[in-house]
């Protein structure tokens, strides 16, 4: 008997971000090949699926590919096809698209001025540690960085992530070129030499930090992504200045950006703060261009780490895309920059 409904096969294929063959489809329905046609067909009439390639090379992808993302990386990460390190992923391209570049193209001039970056440290030092799972709420963060107010009922690992943040921003401002990653780094993972945060996430010894990783590998935790890792060889080092010297030969400040936050993350150049370096970094050529910088406020955690993953195990870019968006629509807005 035909189980297929439309149903049933729209949920399947969506669990395939990158398309699926009828063939696959009648495996796993165990339906005879002319009922699924008929259903397929219908599908696609409706504009619910998309049909790319021919023949053998015939694939069906879900028409709203951003859920199809979503159902694909709620699989555990056991179930997902493993993914190793591409270094075509470090290319410039895939970038936003043209839609998004114009939609920032109009942006008047921003200047981060002493004031202006008072007010960004909070947003972004509070925003950015909580991707990294911190508790610390905006009030929380501007009590600690303005009046060094320590949340009592918080971790005091949470109050220096956020104040890591802080320093690295800082410093970043005062040395605003992308030779600085190195030193944001160090600040964003320092462990200030206080026995608690020895082993403590997010937080590094002296000699780990600033520092290319050579010998260390990395875990994506619940990706079935594997970083580089080729000790002795100086490759990260290598891809690395290749990554900072693509996004400054990057024309256009918005695309730069993208560029630093995607690509850092993917390369995991670092022991650890490889994402939280980016996050800082990625501001250089919007400050440079005078344009307002990106805070993160209010980016949401579970889209930000899908989006991640999308790119680290599919090269897929497009939710990554739409977060960015939203989170710099978000940042422009707070610091009075009106399109």
């Amino acid at each position: 008997m035909d189980n297929l409904t439309n149903q049933s096969l729209l949920d399947f294929i969506s669990g395939f971000p990158q398309g699926v063959s009828a063939g696959e489809i009648e495996r796993e329905f165990k339906t005879p090949r002319t009922s699924l046609n008929r259903r397929l067909r219908e599908l696609v009439g409706t504009t619910q699926l998309i049909v790319t390639g021919k023949g053998p090379a015939t694939r069906y992808h879900s028409a709203d590919s951003l859920a199809s993302l979503r159902a694909y990386f709620a699989k555990p990460h056991t179930e997902r096809t493993q993914a190793p390190y591409d270094e075509a992923k470090l290319a410039p391209l895939p970038a936003l698209s043209a839609e998004t570049e114009q939609k920032f193209s109009r942006l008047p001039q921003y200047l981060l001025d002493k004031r202006a970056l008072s007010k960004f440290l909070i947003d972004f030092s509070c925003a950015s540690s909580a991707l990294e799972g911190g508790t610390y709420s905006l009030l929380d963060t501007q009590a600690l960085i303005e009046y060094g107010e320590k949340a009592a009922d918080k971790p005091l690992r949470d109050a220096f992530l956020v104040l890591n943040h802080k320093e690295a921003f800082e410093y970043l401002y005062d040395h605003m070129e992308l030779a600085s990653i190195y030193k944001v780094q160090d600040l964003l993972t320092s462990d200030h030499d206080i026995p608690e945060l020895e082993d403590a996430p997010h937080f590094l010894a002296k000699t780990d930090r600033g520092i290319v990783r050579e010998h260390s590998d990395v875990d994506i935790r619940l990706s079935t992504y594997l970083p580089p890792f080729r000790p002795g060889t100086g490759y990260l080092q290598e891809m690395l200045d290749k990554v900072l010297k693509a996004a400054e030969a990057i024309d256009h400040p918005i695309q730069a950006c993208f560029y630093l936050l995607s690509r850092i993350a993917y390369l995991q150049p670092f022991k650890d703060g490889n994402k939280r370096t980016a996050r800082a970094i990625c501001n250089v050529p919007l400050i440079k261009a005078k344009l307002p910088p990106i805070s993160f406020v209010d980016f949401g955690k579970q889209d930000y780490l899908v989006s991640m993953l999308a790119f680290y195990e599919l090269g897929d870019i497009r939710l990554l895309e739409r977060c960015f968006v939203e989170a710099y629509t978000k940042s422009t807005v707070r610091l009075g920059s009106k399109r």
